[in-house]
Order: C-alpha cells, then sequence, then structure tokens
C-alpha cells in the first residue's frame, strides 16, 4: 500500500475510532444524549460540563436559577465548560502557597477561560449501570464566594471515584452575580449562588440514577466557602431531602458573623450607581466584564445575605434553635487556618488590641490562654479559633443533640518545607482527594495519610460514619465531643480548645439572640 493512501486511511479510521469510544460513554437524559469519555486504564466514565441550569446571561442575570431544557439531540460533554466570571485570586492564592514551599510561581496555570454562561458540573464513575446505587458525594469550591471554579486541579475527582462512589463537582455563580441583592428583585433574594447550588443538587436527585449514582445517598463537601454554604444549606427548608451527608472542611466561619438584609441590598444600590443605570433592567444589560470590575474594585463584601428564604434567619440562631435539615455531619479545620495571612510585624500589643475589641468581656481569659506562645502563632490561634473552630464545634455540638450522626477532626499534619505555612487554609484538600500538587512535598508519611483520608471520606459518604478495618477507629462526637486528629499517627481527642470555645460560642448565641 502507497504509504500517503495508508496515512490517509489510518487518520480516517482512527478518528472513527476516538469517536466511537466517546460515544460509548454516554448517557440518555430525555432526548438528549450526553457525550463524554471513557478512561479505559481506570474504567472510568468521565463528563465534564453537563449543564444544570439554563445561562445565566441577559434577562436571567440576578434571577433564580431556571432548569436546564434542550430539544438537542446530542450534546458533547468531553471538556470543561469555562469558569464563572472572577478576578485572579484564586490562581494569585496557589501561586502565593506555591512560593512558600520554594517553587515558582509558574508552575500554577492561569485559568483558560470564563464566561457569564458557567452553570456547568462535572461527573466522574465506574459505572453507568442505574441499578448501582453508588453514594454520591457532591462537591462545592472554595474561594470565599468571590472565586474558584470546579475543575481545579485538587478536584479532580478521578481517585475518590476509583473507591465506588460517583464525584460531583459544580460552578456556581461568585461575587456579584451570585450574591448581590436589589430592592427591584422582588421574589429573587440575591442569594443566587445558594440557588445555583440547590438546582445542581435538583438535578442529581433527578439524574444521578443514570451515572450510576444514588440520589438517596448524596454527600454534600465542601471546603472553606463551600463548607460554608454546606451550612446554609443545612439551614434553609429550600435544601430539605437534597442531600443526606455533609462534609465541612475549614467553614462554619458564617456562624460566626452575618449579613442582614439591608447590608446586602447596599451592594445591588452601589452595583447600580457605578454602573449609571436607571433600574435593574438596565443593570442586566451592562456587560459581564464591567460588572466584575466594579465588584472587585468594591468594599463591600458580596457573600449570602439573611432574605427570610433561602436563609432564612441568622444561620447561628438557626442551629441554636435546631432549625435545620437532619442530616449526618463530619466537620473539622487545619491547625494554622489563619498564619499564612498574617504579616511579620505581628506583636503582642496588636494581638491584645484585637481581642480587647473581639471579646471586651473575656480579654484577659483569652490572652491567659495565648500567654506562652510567640505572637504570631498566638494570633493564628484566637483567628482559627474565633473564626473557624469553635463555629465548628458549635455546629457539632448542635447537631449531635438531634441524633445526626457527627464526627469532628483536627487536621494537623505539617508537610516537609512548610514553615512559613505550617497547617494551612486548604491544606487538606489533596490528601482527601488524593491530588497533590506536583509542587507540593510529598513523602510516603503524606501518601499514608492520603490513603487513611480517602477512606474515612469515602466510607462517611457511603454509611454515614467513617469507620473501616482498613482504618484507626473514629469516635464519634457525642457527649464527649470527640475528635479525631488527622496526622501520622491517627490519634483521639476530646473537647478540643475547650476553654476557647466556651467564650466563643456564648458571645455567638449572645450576639445572635440580640438582633
Amino acid at each position: 500500500m502507497n504509504k500517503y493512501i495508508f496515512i490517509i486511511s489510518c487518520l480516517f479510521f482512527c478518528s472513527a475510532a476516538v469517536a466511537e469510544i466517546l460515544e460509548t460513554s454516554s448517557v440518555q437524559i430525555g432526548k438528549t444524549q450526553y457525550l463524554g469519555v471513557y478512561d479505559k486504564e481506570n474504567n472510568q466514565f468521565i463528563f465534564r460540563g453537563i449543564p444544570y441550569a439554563e445561562p445565566p446571561i441577559g434577562d436571567l442575570r440576578w434571577r433564580s436559577p431556571k432548569s436546564y431544557q434542550t430539544d438537542q439531540k446530542k450534546i458533547q460533554t468531553a471538556k470543561f465548560q469555562p469558569v464563572c466570571m472572577q478576578d485572579d485570586g484564586n490562581t494569585e492564592w496557589y501561586r502565593n502557597v506555591a512560593e512558600l514551599f520554594g517553587s515558582k510561581r509558574s508552575e500554577v496555570d492561569s485559568i483558560e477561560e470564563m464566561n457569564e454562561d458557567c452553570l456547568y458540573l462535572n461527573i466522574w464513575t465506574d459505572s453507568l449501570d442505574e441499578s448501582s446505587k453508588k453514594p454520591v458525594m457532591f462537591w462545592v469550591h472554595g474561594g470565599g464566594n468571590v472565586n474558584g471554579y470546579s475543575n481545579e486541579p485538587n478536584y479532580l475527582g478521578n481517585k475518590l471515584a476509583a473507591k465506588g462512589v460517583v464525584v460531583v463537582t459544580i460552578n456556581y455563580r461568585l461575587n456579584a452575580f451570585g450574591f448581590m441583592p436589589h430592592p427591584a428583585m422582588n421574589s429573587d433574594s440575591g442569594n443566587y449562588g445558594l440557588m445555583d447550588q440547590i438546582e445542581a443538587l435538583r438535578w442529581v436527585q433527578a439524574n444521578i440514577s443514570k451515572f450510576g449514582g444514588d440520589p438517596e445517598n448524596v454527600t454534600f463537601f465542601g471546603e472553606s466557602a463551600g463548607a460554608a454554604n454546606l451550612a446554609y444549606l443545612i439551614a434553609t427548608p429550600l435544601a430539605k431531602d437534597l442531600f443526606h451527608r455533609g462534609i465541612s472542611q475549614s467553614g462554619a466561619y458564617n456562624l460566626a458573623m452575618w449579613t442582614t438584609q439591608d447590608e446586602g441590598l447596599e451592594l445591588g444600590k452601589e452595583m447600580q450607581t457605578k454602573l449609571a443605570a436607571n433600574n435593574l433592567d438596565e443593570m442586566r444589560n451592562a456587560s459581564a466584564e464591567e460588572v466584575l470590575k466594579i465588584a472587585t474594585e468594591s468594599k463591600l463584601s458580596y457573600t449570602p445575605s439573611i432574605d427570610g428564604s433561602v436563609v432564612p434567619d441568622i444561620l447561628a440562631k438557626r442551629f441554636f434553635e435546631q432549625q435545620f435539615n437532619n442530616v449526618d455531619l463530619m466537620i473539622g479545620t487545619n491547625t494554622n487556618e489563619w498564619f499564612m495571612y498574617l504579616g511579620e510585624t505581628v506583636n503582642r500589643e496588636a494581638l491584645k488590641q484585637l481581642v480587647e475589641y473581639s471579646y471586651p468581656e473575656d480579654t484577659k481569659s483569652i490572652l491567659n490562654l495565648l500567654a506562652d506562645q510567640d505572637p504570631k502563632i498566638a494570633m493564628d490561634r484566637f483567628e482559627t479559633n474565633r473564626q473557624m473552630l469553635c463555629p465548628s464545634v458549635l455546629m457539632a455540638k448542635t447537631m449531635s443533640k438531634t441524633g445526626n450522626n457527627v464526627y469532628q477532626y483536627y487536621f494537623s499534619r505539617l508537610r516537609n518545607y512548610s514553615e512559613k505555612v505550617l497547617v494551612y487554609h486548604g491544606a487538606e484538600i489533596p490528601y482527601m482527594f488524593d491530588t497533590h500538587d506536583d509542587w507540593l512535598p510529598t513523602n510516603l508519611v503524606d501518601w499514608e495519610l492520603t490513603k487513611i483520608m480517602v477512606n474515612y471520606w469515602v466510607e462517611f459518604a457511603r454509611r454515614g460514619n467513617p469507620n473501616s478495618k482498613e482504618n484507626p477507629t473514629w469516635l464519634e462526637f457525642g457527649k464527649e465531643e470527640h475528635y479525631q486528629i488527622l496526622d501520622i499517627p491517627i490519634a483521639s481527642s476530646a473537647k478540643i480548645e475547650k476553654d476557647f470555645c466556651e467564650i466563643v460560642i456564648n458571645e455567638i448565641k449572645q450576639r445572635s439572640n440580640s438582633e
């Protein structure tokens, strides 16, 4: 055969073969066939960029998500879709961490594509058999609800899916696009980012069985803002029965701070003024880039606000009054959540002033608890405790009283060369996803902890209990307030930061009851 004819015929038949492989990873939803990819080596079906809601553009900007409808016969879901509108905050965060570990900033890639049309989800599964009924793990990313996206390198779900679960990761509207009330919005609350997550959960309930998942066994797990959003959805009737378990990683800070409806409305007023728009319709005609620029430059905080529906009341009050959905909970924090954000000039006087401002009635008690530590370590401990650890204890305490399975952890693994970041905010993610970046120094101890944590997370998703024969026993939170120390060796303890958290939780209770 003439070699040129061979090449041409090979190109034709090879591309046909590739198309056939892609089409074998397909799922029919209604009249539409969704075409994903099949990872033959790992026996996984991967669907990237499945639309779960109509694009929130034009007249649908700043409205509740509209369920996705299509007449298309086939939709390609072989590649990730654009991330939601945001600045470069998350990219810079990763680059800062890489640099603090001694790696080059250039090792972290920039966001490739961004668009207001971004309401898509991704799925990893090893079965498309509807009778499989595998546990579903539904991941919501962090980023302060202003940045972040579903397909960050740390969030790829193939390693978890290999353990027999279906992994779903989602994009949701951020910053001004996702959290901006306006007086003219009427029935729409402004908490669009939270409503997107609810809509994605509804999509999972309706469709995940076609991907081998069990809609009656869904675990919502997230870190930072994703974990904070979990708390909102645990406490809203709108998410009742949409998920059955929750894993909160370095969240719960929204129990210690909240945005009222009036404070939230200031966001919409500022946006209208800076857009020089006469009304909400004119605001919807502004370019996405212009809206993002104003949001990025604003001194106001784009965050969920109390609206009486999605966020019915002060979140802490909902938990104190046990007004929340019946879900099992795994919750925890890292040792040094705030250390990397503190400057080098932290001193004892600055710590004293912050404690006096935050807890005027308990200043002496708190300063005594921090007395023997370096000022920067003490400041980190103070901020970590009051903003994350103690609100997490609050959630664990209130939810364990209603008969839910509750497990608490404390992640304390120090990687090699981590002197500048210690056990930083987000440090646990590569362990429980088994997605350690190349620029992270990872040794045999890290791999051992990874194996344990992946098993804990998957077992909890499977049955609301992280224990298995392979792992050290993890005691339930209970009246003794047990927690698991995630390091090597794994250890157990009880009543973490007891004296400190009593002060923090009492202050939250008093403040939430007075508003």
